[in-house]
């Protein structure tokens, strides 16, 4: 399986809207952070924001698995 690459600041955008959305909110996230307290909820935001992002990525597989095909037809 390939895995998609997507930048550090698509990844952090993606963490920061489910983190509000989903979670305490990235200010509170973003807070422990920067008191130097290891949480781990950066690393999960992070981890979480990559599977959804992995899952919304249309691949080319995908498209050939919805595309039509005729069957029998000769040319």
């Amino acid at each position: 399986m390939t895995q998609e690459r997507f930048t550090e600041a698509e990844i952090m955008d993606h963490a920061r809207r489910l983190a509000d959305e989903q979670g305490p909110g990235w200010d509170a996230v973003m807070a422990e952070e920067h008191v130097g307290k290891d949480s781990g909820a950066l690393r999960f935001w992070r981890q979480q924001a990559m599977k959804d992002l992995e899952l919304k990525t249309v691949t080319s597989l995908d498209v050939e698995s919805e595309s039509p095909r005729t069957v029998g037809l000769d040319e």
